[in-house]
């Protein structure tokens, strides 16, 4: 008797023509299998401080290929590509200070995800002309700042109202003692929300005036944010852990915009973890740039949600908040010739602020 045909299994490798595409694509890219073993480089993936030749790398494990840090970072990416079916993607410097997008895209067969391929695109320029935008754009955002804050000093602005009818009646009625001390708390009330309307106002001119000269120190500012929190309900139940780089430089910016920076993105993050959990802060110095990341192990940023999160307005609890928090602080960053960008992670969220460093005295 004949014997029975034997199953092939899938060739999974590539070649001919698949190959000549992914080889003429301008872009960094790689594909490893379910074992994370290098299944095909690029020519492009070849150059650069990280590159290696393709004869080098094909059908080793990822591991013998990749730096440590950056490949214990890949790896967690790609394991849930692998059981989710799920894209990620993230931006990150490199040596160099060069910005890199980072897609890791599921490849399949039939229903299953049998590889995950690495696309990794310098988008250094392309931020640097979005930066240049931005400038020309800024008046148009600073029309929808303005609503928002008119919004904000209305309430204050009546308060202010009833205060100062208030003291007038008082002022024409008696001039007891008693009296006298209620005039007294008005007075008080009036001075608040007047200091409150100034803060409100300064956000608004710094956006589209910043500051010349002005510098601030990361570690100042952190911890005059943690200590103002420290009784914060949103953080009853939030463990927090500021590590900050030995010897980090001032940063360009005035150090009221970076307190309202760092303090809007703890309290994101506090109430991103109503049930508990970590924040930390942690800065570095790189080059002539100075980075603070704000981790949380809350629920992270959903990925269709991530292009949403800085626009002004946008908000996933309008129950907390007005969705103007993350627009200011990026629009206060930016005006100073630094970033604020979302940063994914396996679990919980980053949000990385750049600014330049100043020159140490």
């Amino acid at each position: 008797m004949p014997a029975p045909p034997t199953r092939e299994r899938p060739d999974h490798t590539l070649s001919g023509l698949a190959a000549a595409v992914l080889d003429a694509v301008p872009v960094s890219l790689y594909v490893v299998d379910r074992d994370l073993r290098v299944a095909f480089w690029n020519r492009q993936r070849e150059k650069g401080v990280q590159g290696h030749p393709r004869g080098t790398v094909l059908g080793k494990a990822l591991s013998d290929v990749l730096p440590p840090g950056a490949y214990r970072a890949s790896a967690a990416l790609m394991r849930q590509v692998l059981a989710t079916g799920q894209a990620q993607d993230e931006t990150r410097e490199t040596i160099g200070d060069r910005l890199f997008h980072v897609r890791r895209l599921p490849v399949r067969s039939g229903r299953q995800v049998t590889h995950v391929l690495c696309w990794s695109e310098d988008v250094t320029d392309a931020r640097a002309l979005e930066m240049r935008v931005i400038a020309t754009d800024r008046l148009a955002f600073l029309g929808q700042l303005v609503a928002g804050v008119a919004h904000e000093i209305s309430n204050p602005l009546a308060g202010i109202a009833g205060c100062v009818e208030a003291l007038a009646s008082l002022a024409s009625q008696s001039r007891e003692p008693a009296v006298r001390r209620e005039a007294d708390e008005f007075r008080s009330l009036v001075r608040q929300e007047v200091a409150r309307c100034e803060r409100l106002l300064r956000t608004l001119l710094d956006s589209a005036r910043p500051s010349p000269g002005r510098t601030a120190s990361l570690p100042d500012v952190v911890g005059g944010v943690l200590r103002l929190l420290e009784r914060h309900p949103a953080f009853a139940r939030v463990k927090v852990a500021s590590r900050l780089g030995p010897r980090l430089p001032p940063a360009q910016v005035d150090p009221d915009s970076l307190r309202q920076v760092v303090l809007a993105l703890a309290v994101n993050a506090a109430r991103a973890m109503p049930e508990g959990g970590t924040l930390t802060l942690r800065a570095r110095a790189r080059a002539r740039r100075v980075q603070l990341e704000v981790l949380d192990t809350g629920p992270g940023v959903a990925p269709l949600l991530r292009r949403q999160i800085f626009k002004p307005y946008f908000t996933t609890d309008p129950a907390q908040g007005t969705g103007l928090g993350l627009a200011i602080a990026r629009s206060l960053v930016q005006a100073r010739g630094g970033d604020l960008v979302y940063v994914p992670r396996a679990r919980g969220a980053c949000f990385r602020v750049t600014l330049q460093a100043a020159a140490r005295k």
